[in-house]
């Protein structure tokens, strides 16, 4: 396998976070930081390439799945729809978007995206890992 170019052939998508019950629905993992999607206690390591502040998954969720709502104290996430549809929650903005839209979750800030309609969702998750010292800012 290459350092630096993956083709379709060498990823491994999964199905949940395994240190965590989720409903079906599958996962690749691109990019990330190891302390985060190396090989966890089933000994299946998740990141196709180690990397210190960004990560970018790819998300297929049938309808009806939901990501349950949160925040990233440190963290800033965009999601961008390429199929299905999904009703996102940015703080107090609610929207049904499809292919093409996407939408910005800044750090702190709570945020949730469920698949709905009748086709599976598919969506690109890009996040940046802030400096330690913007960390704890507030929007």
């Amino acid at each position: 396998m290459m350092k630096y170019i993956r083709t379709a052939n060498d990823l491994r998508p999964f199905s949940g976070f395994l240190h965590r019950p989720e409903q079906p629905g599958f996962t690749a993992i691109i990019a990330g930081p190891d302390e985060i999607y190396a090989a966890d206690k089933t000994g299946i390591d998740l990141n196709q390439f180690r990397t210190e502040r960004i990560q970018l998954s790819i998300h297929t969720w049938p309808p009806g799945k939901a990501h349950g709502s949160h925040h990233h104290k440190n963290w800033e996430q965009c999601y961008y729809i390429f199929a299905g549809q999904a009703e996102v929650t940015v703080g107090d903005e609610k929207q049904v978007v499809g292919p093409g839209s996407s939408a910005f979750m800044p750090a702190n800030v709570e945020h949730d995206i469920v698949a709905v309609g009748e086709e599976p969702l598919v969506a690109a998750v890009i996040t940046c890992i802030l400096d330690d010292d913007k960390a704890d800012e507030l929007d």
